[in-house]
């Protein structure tokens, strides 16, 4: 084997390794990352883009090259065994066998594992450096590509247009996320846009029990009052009803009314306007252009029946992206209040449990089930308690059940302080004690 040969063989296995490694190297790297080098005026990144312009062309040339190397040099190796076989008197059959299993072994090494592990790890500074390489190659060997793009075309049919998914973009992020590349709140501002498309206005919308509306049976001067208490700029206003609300007033308009002298005329004998209605399955998203168009900033939610469900505000939908959004105008809803007595004030929509965790009591303390009521507010209780609606000042109690070496008995009393005919208001709670029955015959003695 002479040196000539040698040299040979160092430089074939170099260039299978450089095929190897920079199939690794170009291949690896994304579109987006392609920009980034070309907005940074990486040397090679022109190159690069031109490359990657079509894939398989590149792909074809690297194959192209690889195959001619690998090819030449099992071939160099299979001369280079017969001429060792005479030498050495051994069969040629032999002679070849030991070449191959030499040359695989040198190939695998020298040819694909190490090349393409070196890539792996620095496949930018590896692509740069090859790209105007492959650049070039591809002029002359351009004729055979085609041909084989043909040949591919033929059996394999119709090129796939796959393109990126929702669910591809989401992983990205979710890898972002994971390698430090983006924090937490952006993560979740990124998912958040992804989910914009995906909920409808039913998610968002504040339930009809909730929804702040006034009767047109109102004067100016008592709607001016109701809007002085209440944050909102625009009010619904219902007929009869809450799923009557086909208009509302601004506070603006109000206070230009009761300014012009007209604080007992109804809202009835005013120029309203007309509130925007969507289905419970409007997605947002159209939602959005729907307030764009219409220059409104709130919508009412109707149901399959003609009934209104809820109502969502552009707020809610920027809220949906951005989170929540609070001003000076917004105040903290303080579920309970604790009076100097002791009470509780609170509202029908609380639940029951959150209500008696105040006063350090379990649904089982006042004789309510808890599987039937577990997750029930104020106002079904009561009104499953009172078997109807309630009216302002109505009131339940329920004994405590507590140890039978407690001589004290208590009792949980739950005032409606305000209802109307839609929904319970405010309620308050108090505990008393009560006298037990050894202790009323005591006192009758």
């Amino acid at each position: 084997m002479s040196l000539n040969e040698i040299i040979l063989f160092v430089v074939l296995f170099i260039l299978s390794g450089f095929f190897s490694g920079s199939e690794i190297a170009l291949m690896s790297l994304p579109k987006h990352k392609i920009e980034s080098l070309l907005k940074s005026k990486r040397p090679g990144a022109k190159s690069l883009r031109d490359v990657k312009e079509d894939t398989d062309n590149l792909l074809i040339m690297i194959l192209i090259g690889n195959n001619l190397v690998n090819t030449y040099t099992a071939a160099l190796a299979t001369q280079i065994a017969m001429s060792l076989s005479e030498k050495m008197g051994i069969g040629a059959s032999q002679a070849v066998g030991i070449s191959t299993v030499v040359v695989t072994i040198f190939l695998l090494l020298f040819g694909e594992i190490i090349p393409k592990s070196i890539a792996s790890k620095n496949a930018v500074s590896i692509a740069l450096f090859v790209s105007p390489i492959y650049k070039f190659l591809m002029v002359p060997f351009w004729p055979i590509i085609m041909l084989i793009k043909v040949v591919i075309r033929v059996f394999s049919g119709k090129k796939s247009d796959e393109k990126m998914t929702d669910d591809d973009i989401q992983s990205f992020i979710d890898l972002g996320r994971d390698h430090g590349g983006i924090d937490d709140d952006e993560h979740e501002k990124l998912k958040s846009v992804f989910e914009f498309y995906e909920t409808t206005a039913e998610e968002i919308m504040t339930p009809r029990v909730k929804i702040e509306a006034i009767p047109d049976t109102l004067t100016i001067k008592e709607a001016v009052e109701y809007y002085l208490t209440h944050t909102h700029t625009r009010i619904p206003i219902y007929h009869e009803t809450i799923d009557k609300i086909d208009y509302f007033i601004s506070g603006r308009d109000l206070l230009r009314e009761l300014n012009s002298g007209n604080s007992d005329k109804k809202l009835t004998e005013l120029k309203l306007r007309k509130v925007l209605k969507v289905p419970l399955n409007q997605p947002i998203s159209k939602l959005l252009d729907i307030f764009q168009k219409t220059n409104k900033i709130f919508a009412i939610i109707m149901d399959p029946y003609g009934g209104v469900a809820g109502l969502t505000s552009l707020e809610d939908i920027i809220e949906q992206v951005f989170g929540e959004i609070r001003d000076e105008s917004d105040r903290e809803a303080e579920e309970f209040v604790k009076t100097p007595d002791g009470k509780i004030l609170t509202n029908g929509l609380v639940l029951m449990q959150d209500l008696l965790d105040e006063f350090e009591l379990e649904l089982p303390n006042i004789g309510l089930d808890e599987k039937e009521f577990n997750g029930e507010t104020v106002s079904y209780v009561i009104t499953d308690v009172l078997e109807g609606f309630p009216s302002s000042g109505e009131e339940i109690e329920f004994e405590i059940i507590s140890d039978e070496e407690e001589k004290i008995k208590k009792k949980l009393y739950i005032k409606v302080l305000e209802a109307d005919e839609s929904k319970i208001g405010k309620v308050e709670a108090r505990i008393e004690a009560c006298q037990t029955e050894n202790e009323k015959e005591e006192k009758k003695d």
